[in-house]
């Protein structure tokens, strides 16, 4: 069998995204949790896929055989971040693995985030690691900002859970994909770590006005409480939920921001803007604007 990439956490948003963007250059095994993931992943060009959970040795020591490179994506908000990250490296160890890619998150040194927390601890264990590595740290998704959509489009309402003035950079999903292709297929990006913001700092307010000006409509962006929120997220899990509303509390004192200037190194180009992404986002959701 010919060498292939091992992307984890394959059924989610990223991980299709990356098998999308590397089975393009390269065979990819995709590791996802569920049976009804592996025909997407198929069609997505994965050549092969595994289902299992990743904290079983097993498995993961299965899914890193004849592998050449892992790009590790952890499942959202997973309390065993740690442990999980502690298993795939120690497995894509003995395997010999030559190059293993983090997908981590922008500003990992927040201890006020649990999340962005443990991700730091994960690096940690890379760089103790002795395998060949690539960090790379995204800054929030302009895709997060689509789950807002049916009340932008239906109501002009831009509606998140902390301070609309808080300030955030953002990346596109696309932009970020492409990173992974570029770092798994060029021999210089060995031993990086990556910051990746797609521009520079804006509020929500700011958001919105782009909206509206795509849109050819009214648009406002307004805080969600905090209570609100929680009547709406019952179906996640107590953990997902407390760490959310901490990451909300950090965002709504701080916000999230970064530079692009790396990302535009790695691209060898200008990243998506607000703008590019919020007009393509209008026409693929049929907006009138």
């Amino acid at each position: 069998m010919s060498l292939m990439i091992l992307v984890t956490g394959a059924g989610g948003k990223t991980g299709k995204a990356l098998v999308k963007s590397l089975s393009e250059v390269e065979d990819v095994c995709a590791f996802v949790h569920h049976e009804g993931q592996v025909s997407e992943a198929k069609s997505l060009g994965a050549t092969k896929v595994i289902v299992g959970d990743l904290l079983d040795e097993s498995t993961i020591r299965s899914a890193v055989q004849g592998v050449r490179a892992v790009y590790h994506i952890c499942p959202n908000m997973s309390p065993d971040e740690e442990t999980i990250g502690r298993l795939v490296i120690a497995e894509a160890k003995k395997a010999g693995v030559e190059h293993f890619v983090y997908h981590s998150v922008l500003h990992p040194q927040i201890e006020a985030m649990n999340h962005h927390w443990q991700k730091m601890r994960v690096e940690e264990m890379l760089f103790e690691s002795g395998i060949p590595f690539t960090i790379l740290q995204p800054a929030p998704y302009m895709q997060n900002l689509l789950a807002g959509w049916k009340s932008v489009v239906e109501e002009g309402v831009l509606r998140v859970p902390y301070s609309v003035e808080a300030k955030f950079s953002f990346v596109d999903l696309g932009d970020m994909a492409e990173v992974a292709k570029i770092v798994l297929t060029e021999s210089t990006h060995v031993n990086a770590v990556y910051e990746l913001a797609g521009t520079s700092p804006v509020s929500h307010v700011e958001v919105a006005k782009q909206f509206e000006g795509i849109l050819n409509r009214p648009v406002r962006a307004e805080k969600k409480e905090i209570g609100d929120w929680k009547l709406q997220a019952r179906d996640l899990s107590e953990y997902a939920r407390e760490n959310l509303v901490r990451m909300f509390e950090y965002y709504d004192k701080w916000g999230l921001v970064g530079n692009p200037n790396v990302l535009r190194w790695v691209l060898k180009r200008e990243p998506c803007s607000l703008e590019e992404f919020v007009a393509r986002a209008a026409k693929e959701n049929n907006a009138k604007h």
